[in-house]
């Protein structure tokens, strides 16, 4: 994403152009479903004096603004740019993140009663990924 583009989807959502929200912005472009560890260490690297505390302040402007998703799998946050409807999976090993589409003909139907309110929905699929699973087959292949 062009810095244009990122300042006209900043504005877009009433937020103005700052250094330190392009920054954030860049890096849920680039990473995967980051923590807020991995935002600001990417965002640090473009910018030495950007502080943790302004990392999270961006991103909860960036929530509030519907800019992007907060989920939460087993006590952590990650932070998602994509915000159309889609699931995710997750590795068992090394805790990578990635999305997952629906197949648009496929619903899942909850009748919860009168008493819910239904805001989000999500589902995790778990299991191991690709990289995980060929570090183990490497280490295999090494055992005589």
């Amino acid at each position: 994403m062009s810095i244009s583009a990122a300042v006209r989807l900043l504005q877009s959502a009433g937020l103005k152009a700052t250094p330190q929200r392009l920054l954030v912005l860049d890096a849920l472009r680039q990473l995967s479903h980051p923590d807020v560890d991995a935002i600001f260490r990417h965002a640090v690297a473009h910018h030495a004096g950007l502080s943790l505390a302004t990392v999270y302040h961006v991103l909860e402007k960036f929530e509030q603004a519907g800019l992007i998703v907060q989920l939460e799998f087993n006590g952590r946050r990650y932070y998602d740019i994509r915000r159309d409807a889609h699931d995710h999976v997750r590795c068992r090993r090394c805790g990578r993140l990635d999305d997952v589409n629906r197949d648009p003909r496929t619903h899942l139907v909850f009748t919860p009663g009168s008493a819910w309110v239904v805001e989000s929905q999500s589902l995790l699929w778990e299991g191991v990924c690709p990289d995980c699973q060929a570090s183990t087959m490497s280490r295999e292949a090494d055992t005589p």
